[in-house]
This record gives C-alpha cells, sequence and structure tokens, in this order.
C-alpha cells in the first residue's frame, strides 16, 4: 500500500473526475499537499450546549414560569415523586442551573437562559481542548476534521515519512514563515455558526496554552478557472469548500504554482509517459493527442476494450503522470454506454440505500464523463437485464418504484 493510499480514501484519478464532471472545472494539474495547520491547545471557561433531560426540561420551566419554589410544589404540580424530583434538583444544582435560599429554590441566570433557549447549558471550568486553525490565514477547521479516526494530522516521524516517500503522489509541505496570530482566538467569539467548526456556545478566560504546526493530507486540482481541495474530512469524494476558498485567496501558494506550471516541461513527460504506456498495451499505431483545453488523451479502437483487452471501466478514466495526467478516450459510442452500465454497477450495484436523487447524480455525472446522453432509470434497468448486470437491475427497479 502505498502512503499515497494510507492517507487518502481515494485515489487522485476519482478526484480529477470528480472535479472535472462534477464541477465542470478543465483540470491542469492535481498537486499532493501537506497543507499546513496550527494546533492550537487553549484553557478557558467553556459553555457547551446539550439537550434536556425530560424531567429538567419541566423542573426548568416550573421554576421559571410556574411559581414553583419547592420539592414538593414541583413534585405535586407534575405529579411525579418526590424522591425522584430531589434527585434530579440535586442535578440541576450541581450543575449550576438551580440555587437554593432560606429553603427556596431559584434559577441561577445560567438556568433562565436554558429554560429561554431549551438547551441545557453547562460550564467548565479551566477546561483544556485542542482547536485547529488552517495556517494560511488563520481561519478555524470545520467539525469534520476533528475525527480522529477518518482525519490524519501529521508531525514528526510520521511527516517525516510522508515527505521521504519516493513514490508518487509525493505529499509536499507547504511552509508559513510567521507564527499562530492568536487574536484568531478573539475572532472565534463572534462566529455564528459555531457548531459547524467545533466550538462550544462560548469560550471565556480565553488563553492559548500551546501551538504546534501540523500538516493536514490533501489534494489540489487547479484548473484553467480556479481550484478544488480535496481533504481527508467527510464521507466519499467531495470537495472541502473552505479550504478551497482559503487556497485560492493564498497568492503565495497560486504565485508558485503559476512558477512551477511555467518550468516544469510537463506536456513533454505526460506525452512520454503516454506513449510508453501505449507501447506496454501494445497500441503501437496510436499516439497521444493534446485537447483544444490543454489536456492529454490517448484514443482507442473498440476492439481494445472488453474480452482480452483493457476493462471498459477505463474509458473515460485518467492516468496520472506525476501532478499531471492524461485521459484513456474510445471515439466509439457503443464501449462507452457499456461503460456507463459497468461503473454504474460498481457504485450502485451493491449498496442497500440510494436516494434516487443521488443515483441520477452520478448518472448524470457519469454520463458527461463519457460524453454520452443522459439516460433515464427504465432505459438502464433494461440495459442492466440485457448484459446481465443483476444488482444493478434489482436496484434501479427499486429507485424507479420510489
Amino acid at each position: 500500500m502505498t502512503t499515497a493510499q494510507r492517507l487518502m480514501r481515494f485515489p487522485e484519478e476519482r478526484v480529477l473526475e470528480d472535479a472535472a464532471f462534477g464541477h465542470g472545472i478543465v483540470p491542469r494539474r492535481l498537486h499532493a499537499l501537506l497543507l499546513p495547520v496550527w494546533q492550537v491547545e487553549i484553557r478557558a471557561d467553556v459553555t457547551e450546549g446539550e439537550d434536556f433531560f425530560l424531567i429538567d426540561r419541566f423542573l426548568g420551566r416550573g421554576l421559571r414560569h410556574g411559581g414553583l419554589h419547592t420539592v414538593d410544589e414541583l413534585a405535586t404540580f407534575f405529579a411525579l415523586d418526590g424522591t425522584l424530583v430531589a434527585q434530579a434538583v440535586r442535578f440541576l444544582t450541581a450543575i449550576g442551573h438551580v440555587r437554593e435560599s432560606g429553603g427556596r429554590l431559584s434559577l441561577t441566570p445560567l438556568g433562565q437562559r436554558s429554560v429561554d433557549d431549551d438547551i441545557r447549558y453547562v460550564v467548565t471550568h479551566q477546561d483544556r481542548r485542542k482547536l485547529y486553525f488552517e495556517a494560511l490565514s488563520c481561519t478555524p477547521l470545520t467539525r469534520a476534521h476533528y475525527d480522529e479516526e477518518v482525519v490524519t494530522l501529521l508531525s514528526g516521524d510520521r511527516l517525516s515519512q510522508v515527505t521521504r516517500n519516493d513514490h508518487y503522489p509525493r505529499f509536499t509541505p507547504l511552509h508559513v514563515t510567521s507564527g499562530f496570530d492568536r487574536s484568531a482566538l478573539d475572532r472565534l467569539k463572534n462566529r455564528k455558526d459555531r457548531v459547524r467548526f467545533n466550538l462550544p456556545v462560548a469560550l471565556d478566560a480565553l488563553e492559548s496554552l500551546d501551538e504546534q504546526l501540523v500538516f493536514l493530507p490533501v489534494y489540489l486540482v487547479r484548473g484553467q478557472k480556479g481550484l478544488l481541495v480535496y481533504g481527508q474530512a467527510g464521507a466519499g469524494i467531495a470537495h472541502d469548500p473552505e479550504l478551497s476558498e482559503i487556497c485560492s485567496r493564498a497568492p503565495e501558494l497560486t504565485h508558485s504554482f503559476d512558477i512551477e506550471e511555467k518550468e516544469d516541461g510537463a506536456d513533454d513527460r505526460v506525452q512520454r509517459a503516454a506513449q510508453d504506456w501505449l507501447r506496454k498495451q501494445k497500441f503501437t499505431s496510436v499516439a497521444p493527442e493534446q485537447d483544444d483545453d490543454g489536456t492529454w488523451s490517448v484514443s482507442l479502437p473498440a476492439t481494445a476494450f472488453g474480452g482480452n483487452g483493457l476493462p471498459v471501466t477505463r474509458i473515460g478514466t485518467y492516468r496520472m503522470v506525476g501532478s499531471c495526467f492524461f485521459r484513456v478516450w474510445c471515439p466509439a459510442e457503443t464501449p462507452r454506454k457499456r461503460a456507463l452500465l459497468d461503473r454504474l454497477d460498481q457504485r450502485l450495484g451493491s449498496r442497500q440505500q440510494v436516494s434516487r436523487q443521488e443515483a441520477e447524480e452520478l448518472i448524470a455525472r457519469l454520463a458527461r464523463q463519457l460524453d454520452l446522453d443522459i439516460p433515464d432509470v427504465s432505459q438502464l434497468r433494461g440495459g442492466a437485464r440485457k448484459t446481465g448486470l443483476s444488482g444493478l437491475e434489482a436496484q434501479l427497479t427499486r429507485l424507479e418504484k420510489n
């Protein structure tokens, strides 16, 4: 297993397909990057928002709006066991929602706010936790980047292993020349979309205890008009809109790409690599072609696919050459139609649950990739039946009924 396969859950070729046919970008390069991220350990008084237990919600409302001030009054009004109410009141007292004075219960300001917002706020004093900010503009990372089972933030020995890798794609670290901007912590307080960025309801008495630079593996697809960043966070192959926007606004990054792409002689390398690939496949009469948009392709006859030839699923796919690539193509329509069915079978045939909208979006994307008219589900079901793709036929039958 290569370093890229260990770090990324999807191959570069699939990323290019998504960028080109899912987002309409004409790709020019795919860069494997290690994006710098500030890992900041903070200490703060943290207010978290949680769902109420049912009894706590009713007791809070009784104290706030019902003129009830004792355990007995609460138990009688809500027809609850007095022992149960006393236990719940002790809990609400422990988390700072209820206080007792002269034998009478009342809500604290935190308890009142919780009842009014219907959110159980809990304050933890001197809480320590880690926050993540991408280092190009000190913007906080979204909540999905905090899933340690999915996202790998590299430092130390692991970073050295990745950067010493001799196989493509070679992940290149981006370096920053300045330290962490601590004003980024102050800006957190004004964010309205706090949950999206894994932030609590409030951070008070906030201080930074430690700031370390770690690195997030990403693929960056640069096209003629814009770029897309694909990372580890989230499910499936999907670009990260926040990281894409950040990287597109980083002049040091786009400038270095401009210089590299002017000096790297990529066209010659792609052409040679495509010629070598054609020789290995014994297509000596075929030559690589550069399309009007600047991308390279090899166009093969229908006889090159199926049987003892190449799988038809190769049609319309990319083959990487460093940070560049060429595309395998077939001008004949029949193999492309079979490629559509086979790729749908790979993606849909074994899945138990997929919505009709998801399926239709995938069908449209694959049709664009294979330069075909977009078929409807019933047409595809008939094709799946004729070609013996029973799993795909069953899935399409189910979708037709929805």
